[in-house]
């Protein structure tokens, strides 16, 4: 319930429980037992933050205002963490201090209709999930992977609450080992062919140095952490993708494509991870899966992404961030600038439809299928998707970076 809260904004807790304001010890005396029977607690420490109210039991968080927040920086900043705390699962409620000694009945009122209301809400009970995929921009940097997974602990440690699942990439290492021993690498489309022998060098990269690299850095920044891959625990099982006959010019078939041990999702185990996640572990999944007779099989980290927010989003209020190289969707791929920050399934449909003349979309085509995966996932039940960069990631989880995707 305190959502990676440090010893420093606990100590600035405890100090403020010492000098409550008079509005706050006139709430707090009628909301410290009352008729909703929840429990509320004074002055509570929440991810950066001192929050004057909190009951867990219905995620709400209640602030009382002074004059002070009339200011407009003041505004602003009140604006941001309360986007924050709302990306937490978090409801926050807020009233004037003149509201309270004007009107005390209308705010508990208020406070009774929001309760009862979170009480019967669907997501009710739901906790928050984020299911974050990197990629190998990230894993071929040592220092921007370590500055990642410092800010990701500052976040999710310790897990109360909410939960995490990390999916990683396999990067260039995987390629630089195939080339040492002087194995070749053939890649379609930027999809590798996994022969058997490549099995064997990204099973021991992705599931092996990098899988536990990852483990080993958010253990030192105090975030619990265990490595899987779709084996382990038969977190993910797969089957070996068919050879494909893509029509070419023409209608005409071309030679086939295949993938050698490439491996296409069909079942996640919700409640083996579930479990994981109810011990306030974070998850770190490798690329590897498995057919369940035996064969590991390497399978797209951003299918393992999407597959995973899908099945858990039966369990948890689920967040899917893909994190890469841009700053997020861009209307021109050359300018960082140039960053959609909301992308709805209508804007998504004019972006990619032909333009007149040079029939190319006003989209990059390389985000495309990305997108098409972010808005398959919302319908089967996830609740937002973020793309952006993994070196934004708190103010991805905020809202004030990156482009989010909604389902409306």
């Amino acid at each position: 319930m305190f959502y990676g809260a440090s010893n420093l904004i606990f100590k600035k807790a405890e100090e403020l429980r010492n000098r409550m304001t008079p509005a706050e010890e006139i709430l707090w005396k009628h909301i410290h037992i009352n008729e909703w029977k929840i429990k509320f607690r004074r002055q509570h420490p929440i991810a950066n933050y001192v929050v004057d109210f909190y009951a867990h039991a219905a995620k709400l968080v209640i602030e009382l205002d002074g004059g002070i927040h009339d200011v407009d920086e003041v505004k602003k900043y009140d604006e941001a963490r309360e986007n924050h705390l709302k990306e937490l699962g978090l409801t926050v409620l807020r009233f004037k201090n003149e509201e309270l000694f004007k009107d005390k009945k209308t705010v508990l009122t208020k406070i009774a209709e929001k309760i009862k209301n979170l009480q019967h809400s669907p997501s009710a009970g739901k906790h928050k999930l984020f299911v974050i995929k990197i990629g190998g921009n990230i894993i071929d940097d040592e220092a921007a992977l370590s500055r990642f997974l410092i800010s990701f602990s500052e976040f999710f440690s310790p897990l109360q609450g909410m939960g995490a699942i990390l999916v990683h990439g396999g990067g260039k290492l995987a390629t630089k080992l195939a080339d040492k021993l002087g194995i070749e690498q053939k890649m379609i489309d930027g999809r590798r062919i996994t022969d058997a022998e490549t099995l064997k060098i990204v099973t021991m990269v992705y599931a092996g140095y990098i899988n536990k690299n990852i483990v080993a850095q958010l253990q030192a920044n105090d975030c619990n952490a265990i490595g899987l891959c779709g084996a382990d625990g038969n977190a993910i099982l797969a089957h070996k993708r068919i050879a494909t006959t893509p029509l070419g010019d023409g209608g005409k078939k071309a030679p086939s494509i295949d993938y050698g041990f490439a491996g296409d999702v069909d079942a996640i185990n919700v409640s083996f991870l579930k479990n994981l996640l109810d011990q306030h572990t974070t998850i770190v999944l490798a690329p590897i899966t498995h057919d369940c007779k035996g064969q590991l099989l390497n399978t797209n980290a951003d299918t393992i992404a999407q597959e995973v927010a899908k099945a858990m989003s039966a369990e948890y209020d689920v967040t899917l961030i893909y994190s890469f190289e841009k700053a997020g969707v861009l209307l021109d791929v050359n300018d960082d600038n140039s960053v959609i920050p909301v992308l709805n399934s209508k804007y998504y449909h004019e972006l990619k439809s032909p333009l007149p003349g040079d029939g190319g979309a006003k989209i990059f085509a390389g985000m495309i299928p990305k997108l098409d995966n972010a808005f398959a996932a919302l319908k089967s039940g996830v609740k937002k998707v973020i793309i952006g960069k993994a070196e934004n990631l708190h103010e991805l989880i905020a809202g004030s970076a990156g482009t989010t995707i909604v389902n409306e």
